[in-house]
């Protein structure tokens, strides 16, 4: 211990009497630090913590295809068939509106099924979760409280358990309060405030309007695969007996990290692999710094080794004096890192709604005793990397030549010159392959940003209204209350038009419909027409300037008692009626053999983005608000309308204006969900805005830390050559012969580079596919143009250091040795 603290300080020493080269090497290496333990620090937080749950490995989703809710029905049955799990439960989103404080808010909530909270083993901060009695009919009305409604409404009382609160109208009693981490669930209802038991009694025999979320917990020793196995067979069962409403359904079984996290996972580690290339470039220039210095301090190695220092002390010291500058690099690096995880929260930062999540458990960043021991382990590898080549060329050198070489001048031996030219070949792959990554995610970008969603988002104001809770707001009433809140909102300054839709394209829920078609066979079970069901109020695609193909639009005459009208979108006209006008062809949403309620085809609209940015187009259906279950239906879900108003100044600045129109004509309506079109498609595009900015950051810094290792490597050896080309040029070498040696040898190295990185970024890319968009893997203009510009960049940093040595004095140069 005492030797080691010995070489310790001769480190610190050594390092204090080369200032600009300290400098230069902690910099390079904080940099690089700094980025991994950011992005280590992202990764760790959404990918390996587990979730905030008793034993949370066991917890798994059953879904349809993955991600679809399933039927009252066919959940009770899984639950009485099944053996595989411990408990089985399902959760529905709700929501409602709470009165009593200064202004009706609505608090967005899920329904849990009986045996949720036993699944995911969370005690609650204060009072109980719910009992088995909370799930008999009449007994539903009680209420767990998320932390932060608690907080805010509330303002953390903590004996707000047994007080009776308003919500929709109806009194409810709050029986506990969850933690403040706790949240449920991570992927799905994300912003859900409060929880009240599920009671199907009602529904139990229902197989059609699945709009239940299925978890489960696994039984001890029982596999994932055994589950779907199992799950499997019983979907076979019930596909045998039910088989006009089970036909074709399926379940996955998948952990329900995997589903919070399955769609984030690939980016996450893509940028992870970019921000180690970054490290390793900052080694790689740190190596060839301690390499020169190496050469400088032959002879100091010489005379350590005539005073009877063997090789293993040496090595050992200058591997210390590599720790030592590592560890003040990595104390550095870890402040650049808490400033980075800050800045990164920031870009995770913005409106993302119910149904739409930015970043999960992006809460759960930070950087912890977890990221501090990698950032300690990340400090001490890299200076084993690092060090020890030069450590050991330091040592390789004969003692007598040594002692000769450094009486005459410092010199580098041919193995010296091939390592440093091996980690500048190193170097250039690597940052080849960061930087083709940006070059892909800029391209991918560029296609995702051209994308026509269909309308013109810009100054776009929209929001929530709901009337839920009050129940006499039905009918006529519920239409004059829309009607006179459009007029309202039109007559304001600055307001162009206005209408409302059911859900927000982008930014809101998405309901599918199946469709049938006026003289078309029933179609078979599992062949049904699925479409985006939409309800709309007159004008709303001429707010939205959505192009109106064909046809007309909705219009007031378009009432209850009138003739049943349907708008379609392109996308299910060309598919249905390729080669027919579908404009006056009717359309049910009923079954054929039951009496439908037939509407009649008057326009085709151009298609609409609505889950997905960058899938393809959807079926859509809009229908008419007053023949929409939204203009005559007590229910929650159909109590709530989504605001738009086009303005022609900036929407923001009407927000309070539109907020007083709503409570002017009705004090009990809550408004929510308030943001802009254009922030909606920021919420749509924000994952590969967040890749793009990142790997741009980090092959930014990859190619200046490749440009400086570059330009370093090849002055150091114009330096070392002096002599070389004072005796060429003495000889009758020209200068442009110079220049073409200097030149011409850096440009070799960057051949190979370019060569070996080539080779690299097209096995590694291939692990981007998914990330891409109308873009490939091997897209040869990226490639084309980042092998250019670095063999650019490479271009200039040799061409510097060669032009100085083409003004080289011949007798200068042959003096100075």
């Amino acid at each position: 211990m005492r030797t080691l603290i010995q070489d310790a300080r001769y480190g610190l020493r050594m390092l204090a009497r080369s200032p600009g080269f300290t400098a230069v090497a902690v910099l390079t290496l904080a940099l690089g630090v700094g980025a991994n333990t950011a992005i280590f620090s992202v990764v760790s937080g959404v990918l390996l913590k587990p979730l905030a749950y008793r034993e949370p490995e066991r917890i798994v989703t059953i879904l349809h295809h993955g991600w679809n809710p399933a039927a009252p029905a066919d959940f009770l049955d899984w639950r009485a068939q099944s053996r595989s799990f411990e408990r089985m439960a399902a959760a529905e989103a709700w929501g409602g509106t709470l009165t009593g404080g200064d202004r009706p808010e609505a608090i967005p909530g899920i329904r849990l099924g009986e045996g949720m909270f036993q699944i995911l083993g969370v005690e609650p901060l204060v009072g109980r979760t719910f009992q088995a009695e909370d799930f008999k009919p009449g007994n539903d009305r009680v209420l767990v409280l998320g932390y932060p409604v608690w907080q805010r409404r509330f303002g953390g009382d903590p004996n707000v358990a047994g007080r009776a609160v308003t919500l929709n109208g109806e009194s409810y009693t709050v029986v506990g309060v969850m933690p403040p981490q706790f949240r449920f669930t991570p992927f799905w209802a994300t912003k859900a405030e409060m929880a009240a038991p599920l009671d199907l009694t009602a529904r139990a025999a229902q197989r059609t309007g699945n709009s239940l979320r299925i978890f489960a917990r696994l039984k001890a020793g029982v596999s994932l695969g055994q589950a779907q196995k199992e799950m499997d067979a019983i979907c076979w069962r019930l596909e045998q007996v039910y088989p006009d409403t089970n036909a074709g359904r399926s379940v996955q079984v998948e952990p329900l990290l995997e589903k919070v996290v399955g769609d984030i996972r690939l980016g996450l580690l893509v940028l992870a692999g970019a921000v180690v290339f970054v490290l390793l470039i900052a080694c790689v220039n740190v190596a060839n710094l301690l390499l020169v210095r190496a050469v400088a301090r032959r002879k100091e190695m010489a005379i350590r080794t005539a005073l009877g220092a063997s090789r293993w002390r040496t090595i050992r010291q200058l591997l210390t004096e590599s720790m030592v500058l590592a560890v003040i690099a990595g104390s550095l690096g870890l402040l650049l890192g808490y400033w980075c995880v800050d800045w990164i929260k920031g870009l995770l930062a913005g409106d993302s709604t119910s149904f739409r999540v930015r970043m999960p458990r992006a809460a759960e960043i930070s950087v912890d005793s977890t990221t501090l021991f990698f950032a300690l382990a990340v400090a001490l590898l890299t200076a084993l990397v690092f060090g020890l080549a030069p450590a050991l060329q330091a040592v390789r050198h004969d003692l007598h030549d040594a002692l000769k070489e450094s009486g005459r001048g410092t010199t580098e031996g041919s193995g010296g010159r091939r390592v440093r030219n091996t980690l500048v070949v190193a170097e250039i792959a690597l940052a080849l392959i960061t930087l083709v990554g940006a070059g892909l995610m800029l391209r991918s970008f560029t296609r995702l940003t051209a994308v026509d969603p269909g309308f013109d988002p810009r100054n776009v104001l929209s929001m929530v209204v709901s009337l839920h809770g009050q129940p006499d707001m039905v009918g006529e009433k519920r239409e004059a209350f829309y009607r006179q809140l459009i007029e309202r909102i039109e007559a304001l300054p600055g307001v162009m038009s206005a209408s409302a839709i059911n859900h927000l394209p982008l930014a809101g829920d998405t309901w599918g419909w199946s469709v049938n078609i006026e003289g078309r066979p029933v179609p078979k079970p599992g062949d049904r027409i699925g479409a985006v069901y939409r309800v709309v109020r007159p004008a709303y695609f001429r707010t939205m300037r959505i192009s109106l193909l064909r046809g007309r639009d909705f219009t007031p005459q378009d009432h209850a008692s009138a003739p049943g009208v349907a708008i379609i979108n392109e996308e299910l006209a060309r598919k249905h009626w390729p080669n027919e006008e579908p404009v006056g062809k009717r359309v049910t949403f009923d079954d054929l053999e039951k009496n439908p309620y037939w509407r009649t085809i008057v326009g085709v609209i151009a298609d609409v983005k609505q889950h997905s940015w960058s899938d393809d187009p959807d079926n859509e259906i809009y229908v008419p608000f007053q023949q929409s279950g939204f203009a005559k239906d007590a229910a929650g879900h159909f109590s709530a309308m989504t605001l738009v108003a086009r303005t022609a100044i900036n929407p923001l600045g009407l927000v309070g204006a539109v907020q007083e129109a709503v409570w002017s004509l009705n004090r009990s309506a809550p408004v929510s969900s308030v943001t802009t079109l254009e922030q909606a498609i920021a919420n749509a595009v924000w994952q590969p805005r967040f890749n793009l900015i990142l790997i741009g950051l980090f092959a930014g810094l990859a190619l200046l830390l490749a440009a400086v290792g570059i330009y370093g490597v090849m002055a150091c050896a114009v330096t070392q050559r002096t002599q070389e080309i004072g005796i060429r040029m003495a000889l009758g070498a020209q200068k442009r012969d110079v220049l073409k040696l200097v030149v011409g040898h850096g440009m070799r190295l960057a051949l190979i580079g370019l060569l070996a990185g080539v080779a690299g970024a097209l096995a590694l890319t291939q692990l981007m596919a998914n990330l891409l968009y109308q873009v490939k893997p091997a897209d040869p203009m990226t490639f084309a143009v980042v092998c250019a510009l670095l063999a650019g960049i490479v271009l200039l940093a040799c061409w510097l250091p060669a032009r100085r040595a083409a003004k080289v004095d011949p007798m200068t140069a042959l003096r100075s040795e």
